[in-house]
């Protein structure tokens, strides 16, 4: 299993940000509000595992002030 992830991670980050996208379009053509909820919880769990901050910081690097 790990072997296919180190193997195929570009294509896996492609499939999860293709997801991604095409939940937020649904979302934003639907009028209820509950599944930009679980978009929100979504995206929120997606940048948890992110190395990326969202104010495009890296975890881990201090800036110096």
């Amino acid at each position: 299993m790990i072997k296919f992830i180190t193997t195929h991670y570009a294509e896996l980050l492609e499939i999860i940000g293709a997801v991604v996208s095409v939940a937020t379009l649904v979302v934003k053509l639907t009028p209820t509000p509950k599944d930009d909820h679980v978009l929100a919880k979504l995206i929120k769990l997606l940048s948890a595992l992110s190395l990326c901050n969202a104010d495009g910081s890296f975890i881990g690097c201090k800036e110096e002030k």
